[in-house]
């Protein structure tokens, strides 16, 4: 008798239409599309200063980077420059001593 009660007790389901979205919902989804909207401009027109100052900072590094490849030969060829200058200066110096030693012998011989 239990099963007979449940049988006619339970109505059949009744299937519903979904619930038309509120307004409130509606409303807060359009703002939140208009401000990604924005935002996405927004970041766009950031992307391409960012990218037209890579730009520029490229053509400026190629500039300075030249710059100092002139300068850094300059600086080479005085470094160059200077051991040749050092160098020849130690063989004056020692050919100077190997003369004074030689003038100070014939003056010795030149005394007796």
């Amino acid at each position: 008798m239990k099963e007979e009660q449940l049988l006619h007790t339970q109505q059949p389901c009744a299937v519903e239409p979904p619930a038309k979205p509120k307004k409130k919902r509606i409303r807060r989804q359009k703002l939140e599309l208009e401000y990604l909207r924005g935002l996405v401009g927004k970041l766009e027109q950031q992307m391409t200063q960012l990218k037209t100052r890579q730009r520029e900072d490229a053509g400026h590094t190629t500039a300075v980077n030249a710059e100092m490849s002139i300068w850094k030969g300059i600086a080479e060829r005085q470094q160059t420059e200077r051991a040749r200058a050092e160098e020849k200066n130690q063989k004056l110096r020692a050919s100077l001593e190997g003369q004074l030693k030689l003038a100070t012998k014939l003056e010795r011989l030149l005394r007796k």
